[in-house]
């Protein structure tokens, strides 16, 4: 259940959805299908123009801040999104089994997409005064960016049911703060994701 301020965050979000002619996709199930690869609890898709959470998730209100963010990201074309090109879509494929080049370049460019995203919630919770959230966020935050990086190993999507940001001890091992090492995982947290069957 959402506070009230909770609640004014979400009309806000829709109403720049609706400046920015994307659908405002708030749905009942706690998780949506990305794609064949990936059930997730939300996403900001800027070519069909759909932001979709899943409302039903304990995470719901985290996961509009994130996905918003990405519509802001797209909105400014700031350089991660740019950047992030079709790499997104080449990540989906190497989950599925395609062999792609390069892969360590798309799921660094994916990693650091997220990284400013992430940032940018951070900032967005501030500004709305959300500061009691924002120590929690960041450790989620932080385990979801270094997720990426474990991909790279496990080659799959997390389950719904055991994300890296839900997680307990993976977010334990994250730092408060966006002050980790980004680029590539390491093996203290390499054991850690995997102990936990992410």
């Amino acid at each position: 259940m959402f506070t009230e301020k909770q609640k004014e965050f979400v009309k806000f979000v829709k109403s720049e959805c609706k400046r920015y002619g994307i659908k405002c996709d708030l749905r009942r199930g706690a998780y949506v299908k990305l794609s064949d690869n990936i059930k997730c609890s939300g996403f900001f898709d800027s070519d069909n123009k759909r932001l979709v959470v899943g409302m039903k998730n304990e995470l719901a209100f985290d996961i509009l801040v994130h996905e918003f963010c990405h519509l802001t990201q797209w909105a400014e074309q700031c350089e991660p999104w740019v950047n992030v090109g079709d790499s997104l879509n080449i990540v989906d494929e190497w989950l599925s089994g395609k062999d792609v080049d390069n892969i360590e370049l798309h799921m660094g460019r994916a990693r650091d997409m997220e990284l400013d995203n992430e940032k940018r919630s951070v900032k967005m919770l501030k500004k709305f005064g959300f500061d009691d959230m924002v120590e929690d966020y960041t450790r989620r935050a932080n385990a979801y960016v270094q997720f990426y990086n474990y991909m790279l190993f496990s080659r799959r999507w997390s389950s719904p049911g055991n994300s890296p940001y839900k997680n307990e001890r993976i977010i334990g091992a994250m730092s408060p703060k966006f002050n980790m090492k980004y680029g590539s995982l390491t093996p203290k947290l390499k054991k850690i994701f995997e102990q936990e069957g992410i």
